[in-house]
């Protein structure tokens, strides 16, 4: 099992890479929806049960679906 906490490179928007500290492994999450807003709510709980919840506007759902797009069809061709 890998450590449910660790440092990791990430590269920001901006294209320079970023070292971020203290990475946390997603055990569950759950996305519902809301009543009277253009978006939804998502929640995240961590290996120690911490959780933690953010409202997601329709436009930014967006913009992260099509950067898990991208990251989903590299690693299918990494996969080939």
């Amino acid at each position: 099992m890998r450590p449910s906490t660790h440092d990791t490179v990430v590269r920001s928007i901006s294209g320079r890479p970023e070292l971020r500290r203290h990475v946390t492994q997603v055990r569950e999450w759950r996305i519902e929806r809301t009543v009277d807003a253009d978006g939804f709510v998502l929640s995240i709980t961590g290996p120690d049960g911490a959780s933690q919840s953010f409202f997601v506007a329709s436009v930014d759902a967006g913009d992260i679906g099509e950067v898990l797009r991208r990251h989903a069809v590299r690693a299918d061709l990494q996969g080939q």
